[in-house]
């Protein structure tokens, strides 16, 4: 990853995982970044701004009303010139200013006065990072486009464990590379020029009352990096969304769906006007075998649902298909190989994308993936741990492969 001729700010606010932005402003500056950093009040109670003034190799921003040697207001100044603001780590507070447009230090009025892309990296306790209050506000920014890298999970300082932890530096540095430095899907590449993709992302929801629903853990992170990627590589990107905890990528056809029979409708009356199907989303297996128009009430100790099976999606596109190419996933617990095989044949699919969700930085809701690849050929290629937009370019390629060599 390089940097050069990037801006980026980084905000930084008091948070206890406050050490880990010395490292990221360091990492950045390695990768030949220009660096400005912007520092709460209580930042600077937890490190000396002299510390990020060394690493960056420029002013640290403390106060609005410094001018230093030039006219422009500093704030203005660095909103004008930044490709990138990242906030890490991201506490509560400054989430909640953001969402309701308040500017009341330096850090919150150059979050507010800069048109480039924004990244949170929240961390905090995890009561607080699931208080609906915190969570309404993280919602609030997503549908405004503002980039959010999950806290991960494990011991916090507080002395708590469980969900608020600022994720690694890693994750983070793959994630600014995502938002500003084009990848293997770059203009040159158009290798899916006039190709038809559609590709299903998130989870579906299988109502039990109007209140009450099942689902799974799908974010959509996948299957969005997926289309994001094909569109740039010159293909004609239709997505299928069901619920997703990120904002859906910018300038693509998407189709809201609710549940699975909802999406399995959608793809048999469009798969006939389809190249290729990514099916990245997650649809219930089951649902349940009858709707109750009024919420459930609790009366006894047990509850007993009854379930159906939905329609196997990928399998009555594997049945139906003729010069399309069907990319199925398969999300495993156990004997990955062995089950990812047996759906490759059973679906009729073309390319299975197999994952272990229990992998650490693997699987739903995760900034990363660690995939295998299967087709129908016996080929086994296992990817590295990588970003999800990188191991969708992965996928892409073995894809423009597969049908280069049955044309």
């Amino acid at each position: 990853m390089e940097f050069r001729e990037r801006t980026i700010i980084l905000g930084v606010t008091g948070g206890i995982a406050i050490h880990k932005s010395l490292d990221l402003a360091s990492q950045l500056v390695k990768m030949d970044a220009s660096v400005h950093v912007v520092m709460t009040e209580n930042a600077t109670r937890l490190i000396q701004p002299l510390q990020f003034q060394v690493i960056s190799r420029n002013p640290v921003l403390l106060d609005l009303f410094d001018t230093g040697t030039d006219w422009k207001p500093p704030h203005i100044d660095l909103a004008d010139r930044a490709d990138l603001l990242a906030i890490v780590p991201a506490t509560a507070n400054i989430i909640g200013k953001l969402a309701n447009g308040i500017a009341d230090d330096p850090l919150s009025t150059v979050a507010v006065s800069v048109h480039c892309p924004i990244l949170l990296a929240p961390a905090m306790n995890g009561h607080m990072y699931q208080n609906p209050f915190v969570q309404r506000n993280i919602d609030t920014l997503k549908k405004h486009g503002v980039h959010f890298i999950e806290p991960a999970s494990g011991d916090l300082a507080c002395g708590y464990e469980g969900v608020g932890r600022l994720n690694t530096v890693e994750t983070i540095l793959e994630s600014i590379s995502n938002i500003l430095v084009p990848t293997a899907a770059t203009s040159e590449i158009q290798d899916l020029r006039g190709t038809r993709v559609l590709v299903t992302a998130g989870a579906t929801r299988e109502y039990i009352d109007p209140v009450r629903f099942i689902t799974n853990r799908s974010s959509g992170k996948m299957g969005y990096a997926i289309a994001e990627a094909a569109v740039q590589r010159g293909a004609e990107v239709r997505l299928v969304s069901g619920a997703a905890t990120v904002p859906p990528p910018a300038g693509i056809e998407i189709q809201h769906v609710e549940t699975t029979l909802d999406m399995h409708d959608v793809l048999q009356k469009a798969f006939n006007e389809t190249d290729i199907v990514i099916m990245a989303g997650a649809p219930a297996d089951y649902r349940p075998r009858e709707f109750t128009p009024h919420k459930i009430k609790k009366s006894a100790d047990t509850l007993t649902l009854p379930l159906e099976r939905n329609p196997d999606i990928a399998q009555t596109l594997g049945e139906r298909k003729t010069y399309q190419t069907l990319v199925c996933f398969a999300a495993e617990t156990n004997d990955l190989l062995e089950n990812a095989k047996k759906k490759l044949i059973r679906k009729n699919c073309d390319l299975i994308v197999a994952n272990d969700v229990l992998a650490e930085g693997a699987g739903f809701q995760s900034d990363t993936n660690i995939v295998t690849l299967l087709d129908r050929d016996g080929t086994c290629e296992q990817l590295p741990r990588s970003s999800k937009r990188d191991v969708a370019d992965a996928i892409l390629t073995k894809i423009v492969s597969i049908r280069n060599t049955t044309k």
